[in-house]
């Protein structure tokens, strides 16, 4: 049987536990600190709890090996002032999240154990919202690069530029700033960029944990105690979705932890957008929400089942963005400007006739008629 609590496992970062219940959890946690962890008015949706005056618990509920559920935990200290500095700027500001997969227990353990973790999936599913707002309750400041094509290893790393008086002196890059200073470095289109850049962090993703920079007389930048390294990336396997995207090398993967970002389920989505937008549950317009929900699982079973046929992302993100314009203008016209009239006209066929005449009692014919 699974025991109510377990010794807990510490670090200089912070304390992981677990326990066959909440009740269990909060046991083990008072027990190690004397703190007993208090809920706040956003723990029923993101699983965090407040301990003490500036730590969290960050909380998961997970399947052990034998089926049985265990509840696990991440106690994490929140940043100082001290140690944020000058760079309250790169705090997040705090905004409503809905928590799925223990994904921000994810992130907190990878925190905890300095692996360096890598999100993927695809477009709109909160991968970049995730790492903002876990910053965010911790109070850290984010570096944040978008990756692509063109990026170089003087992009991350840092050139050589001229400072006057003919002299020339190196100019840190991003990663090299974050690794320098410490915070979140979040990698954003990871398998968007080239090799070279993917060699130039080798260093700081493997057991040294340091960046060298050779036109700096081969400085060696060893990671700060508090920077930590996360990464987006889409899916590859959908080269019509995301072109320029690579398929990352198995020797490259190996020195993330990775965690695939999946769609959040009906009744999280469902709380997202009445939590955004509380008008979408009154009257007529719970009606309109709840097809908009269908609308969206047809869709990504489409893309699931027939992606060569229907390579369209019917994303958290892109709900949001229809449900606040379904305010202001109404489903069909507001479908049209969130995401239909970018379509081309072979996925405007499958959603007006596969998708729409399915799921609605629309009259589809204004999807495609003169405004």
């Amino acid at each position: 049987m699974q025991p109510s609590t377990i010794s807990p496992i510490s670090t200089t970062a912070g304390l992981a536990v677990h326990g066959r219940d909440l009740d269990a959890l909060f046991a083990a946690v008072r027990a190690a600190t004397g703190e007993l962890p208090r809920a706040t008015a956003a723990s029923a949706f993101d699983n965090t709890y407040q301990v003490g005056m500036s730590s969290l618990l960050f909380v998961g509920h997970f399947r052990d090996a034998h089926g049985g559920a265990v509840v696990r935990g991440i106690l994490l200290d929140g940043w100082t002032p001290a140690l944020v500095g000058e760079r309250a700027d790169l705090v997040p500001p705090r905004s409503f999240y809905h928590d799925h997969q223990g994904l921000l227990y994810r992130c907190a353990l990878s925190y905890l154990k300095n692996i360096p973790l890598a999100l993927h999936g695809h477009t709109g599913v909160g991968k970049t919202e995730l790492v903002r707002y876990f910053a965010a309750l911790l109070g850290a400041p984010v570096y944040r690069m978008n990756l692509h094509g063109l990026s170089t290893t003087d992009d991350i790393v840092g050139k050589l530029l001229p400072v006057g008086d003919g002299r020339v002196g190196f100019q840190d890059g991003l990663v090299t700033t974050a690794v320098r200073k410490g915070g979140l470095l979040l990698l954003e289109e990871m398998n968007a960029t080239g090799q070279e850049v993917w060699f130039a962090l080798h260093g700081l993703l493997d057991g040294s944990r340091a960046l060298v920079l050779v036109e700096k007389d081969n400085e060696v930048v060893h990671q700060h105690p508090w920077c930590r390294i996360y990464s987006t990336f889409n899916p590859a396997e959908y080269p019509a979705l995301y072109p320029g995207t690579k398929e990352l090398s198995a020797a490259y993967l190996r020195r993330w932890a990775s965690v695939r970002v999946g769609f959040a389920a009906r009744e999280v989505e469902r709380t997202i957008l009445v939590t955004r937008f509380p008008e979408m549950d009154r009257g007529e317009n719970r009606e309109i929400l709840e097809i908009m929900l269908d609308v969206a699982q047809v869709a990504r079973k489409l893309l699931t089942d027939r992606a060569r046929a229907f390579d369209f992302v019917m994303s958290t993100g892109l709900l949001v963005a229809w449900a606040e314009l379904t305010l202001l203008l109404g489903p069909i016209e507001a479908a049209r400007i969130a995401f239909y009239d970018i379509l081309d006209q072979k996925t405007k066929s499958v959603f007006r006739d596969q998708i729409f005449s399915y799921v609605t009692n629309w009259s589809t014919d204004q999807l495609d008629g003169e405004r």
